[in-house]
Formats: structure tokens, sequence, C-alpha cells
């Protein structure tokens, strides 16, 4: 113990005499002031700890998966990662709120009725036709997505529409989808007649107050779309003759039977996305139920074609044999998607519904030249009358 007392004491006295040594050291040295200007500045610390931060996860684009990247200034971000939402009134996004695609279809259906019906061509009646349907769709179209726009969010194939993105606020939508909807339907009513505008309006009621709603409560849903498609070609036939006859409707028919090969074709690769949002939609709820709705209708387009449409003079009897190629391959491509329903079947199911009806329409306005004249009764709208409805 005492040799232990010993050494602490020595080493005590070793370690005191060093630190009063470090304090004469430093009493005698100058007195001088630090030089600010060979400090590192606060933006030179920042970037260094920039430059030495590790990775961070940093979002691209709207809905995208987060991806590691090494943090940058904003300024340095490219513009494929970074985006500001501001609204903008330009032509090209009130063109995808219209769906200008789908509203160019839906015109040429009814230019299409236009076609076939056995009145008198008509210039001014046709133009109105073709203008104040596309009005009227874009009209309808606008008001599908004000109202969808929280559930189009949710999904990968619609939540980069306009609405949802905010390029265009939903009060601009609806003052265009409003603004649309009126010039449609006076046009149709003065350049046409009342029965085509009175479609057109009920048209934009179907499918803003009816099948829009009804996507998220009933899988009836597409037979409220399906008589959605069928009414435009009634509009360019009411447009040319002012009337409705049984050919008019079996070229509707025709347009709702091809309504369910198309929207099953198209719906069936996007049923985790419809799910996500909350549509029900036959490919969600009922599987078997859209497979055989899907053949059954690609059937029926075969007895529209090659039955109904001859006898009711909507074409002649060469168009019954002229189409056979083509409603056959469409059996045939449902039946495979019936048989087998994957991501191949539907798919190619749904192109070739896109090449079938403007195909099947062309081949009905050639078809229908060498019908049987309409008769006095059947009052096609002639040039004179349609002068004197317009003044």
């Amino acid at each position: 113990m005492l040799m232990m007392r010993n050494f602490c004491g020595g080493c005590g006295r070793k370690i005191t005499g060093v630190n009063n040594m470090l304090l004469r050291s430093a009493a005698s040295m100058p007195k001088t002031k630090p030089n600010y200007d060979e400090m590192p500045s606060t933006s030179d610390y920042n970037a260094a700890r920039r430059k030495a931060a590790p990775p961070v996860a940093v979002g691209i684009k709207l809905g995208a998966p987060a991806i590691h990247k090494q943090e940058k200034p904003i300024a340095a971000l490219r513009s494929d990662e970074w985006t500001v939402a501001t609204s903008s009134a330009s032509p090209g996004n009130y063109l995808q709120l219209s769906k200008a695609r789908l509203s160019a279809l839906v015109t040429v259906t009814a230019i299409g009725g236009f076609a076939m019906a056995p009145g008198l061509f008509v210039l001014p009646a046709f133009a109105s036709c073709a203008v104040g349907t596309a009005l009227m769709s874009a009209c309808a179209n606008s008001y599908n997505q004000f109202l969808e726009s929280p559930y189009d969010s949710q999904m990968k194939r619609t939540q980069a529409r306009v609405l949802v993105v905010d390029k265009i606020s939903p009060l601009h939508a609806a003052i265009f989808g409003t603004t649309a909807g009126l010039a449609g339907f006076m046009l149709l009513w003065v350049g046409a007649n009342p029965l085509t505008a009175t479609l057109g309006l009920a048209n934009v009621l179907l499918y803003a107050g009816v099948y829009t709603p009804m996507k998220r409560h009933s899988v009836a849903c597409t037979w409220a779309g399906a008589l959605v498609g069928a009414i435009p070609p009634l509009m360019g036939y009411a447009a040319c003759c002012g009337t409705l006859d049984a050919g008019a409707f079996v070229l509707a028919g025709l347009l709702y039977a091809w309504q369910f090969p198309h929207f099953n074709g198209l719906s069936w690769n996007l049923r985790a996305d419809y799910s996500r949002a909350g549509y029900r939609v036959m490919c969600v709820t009922d599987q078997e139920l859209c497979r055989r709705t899907t053949l059954r209708h690609a059937v029926a387009l075969v007895g529209l074609c090659s039955v109904a449409a001859p006898l009711s003079d909507l074409t002649t009897w060469t168009f019954a044999v002229d189409s056979l190629p083509f409603n056959a391959y469409m059996v045939y491509l449902s039946y495979k998607f019936y048989k087998q329903p994957d991501a191949k079947t539907s798919r190619t199911l749904f192109r070739y519904s896109l090449i079938y009806l403007p195909a099947i329409m062309l081949l009905m306005v050639v078809s229908s030249y060498g019908r049987t004249p309409p008769k006095d009764g059947a009052r096609p709208v002639k040039e004179a009358e349609h002068v004197e409805h317009i003044s």
C-alpha cells in the first residue's frame, strides 16, 4: 500500500508540472485577432455537407415509385424529375378535357348515321350535325372528368388527366363543359332539327348523370355506357331524315353490341386500376359475366349485319355476305377471350374492335347504294324543307 501511494503521488506531481508548463507557454504567445477571411463560410460548409450526404429518396412525377438519387439543388433538377402544377387555359388542355380522340370517334359514328339515312344530303345540316355532336361529346366528357377526378388520381391510366394534375381548375372545366353543351344543343336545334338536339341532350345526361356515377355502384354501368354509344348514329340519322325508322335502330343496335367486345377487351387489363378506384365494372365484380357478354354480343353482330340490316333496308343483301369475314373474326377473337382470358387475348380483341367499327360502317355506306328508294311516307328531308326550317 505504501508503494502504491508513493507511485500515485509521483504521477500526480508530474501531471501538475506539465500543466503549469503549458499554461506559461500560452501566456507568453502574442495576442492576435482571428482572420475570418480564411475561415470556411456557411455556404462552403453546406456545400461540403451536401456533397458528403448519403443518397435520399426523391419522388419522380406523380404516382411514380421513389428511387434513390443524390440530393440536388432544386435548380439542378431536370424537367422530367420535377414539375410544378399550374393551371393553364391552353387549347391542348381543353382538348384533353374533351377526350378529343373519343369525341372524334363519336362524331364519326354520327356522320355514319347521316350517310346511312335515306334522306338527301344537305351540307348545312351535315356540318351542324358533325360540329354539334362534337360539342355535345366534349360537354359530356368534361363533366365526366369533373365528377371522376378524385378517383382518376388513383388509376395509372388516368392519373395524368388535366383535372388531376391541376392544369385546369374544376371551375374552368364546368364552365367549358356547360358552354360546349349549350353551343352544341343550339347548333343541332337550329342547323339540323329539334329531334337531333333532344337526342344529343339526352346522351349528355345519360353519360354524365347516369353512367358516370353508376360505375361506382352497379355492374349495369356497362349497359348504360353501351346505350350512350348507340345514340350518336341516331343523331346523324335524325339530322338527315328528321325522323327515325327501323333502319336507324338497327344501326344503333350495331353500335350497342360493339361496345361489349370493345370495352371488355379494354378493361380486362385494367382490373387492378378499376378495383383500386372503386369502380364496379364487369371485369372486377363478375369476370365470368364479362367473358359471356363479350362472346354473346359478338355473335349478335353477325345477326345484325347479315339479317337485320338487309331486312330493314338499311343496306343491300350484298352487305350480309361482305360483312361475314369481319364478323367471323370478331367472333373468333371473342371466343378466344372467353376460353382463355389473359392480357394477350383481351388486347388483341380491343385492338381489332378499333379496326372493326370504321371498316363495317364504311362497308355499310358503300352497300347502302342500290337500296329500295324511300316511300312517300318515309318523308326524307328535302332541301327546300330544310331551308324553310332554318330560315
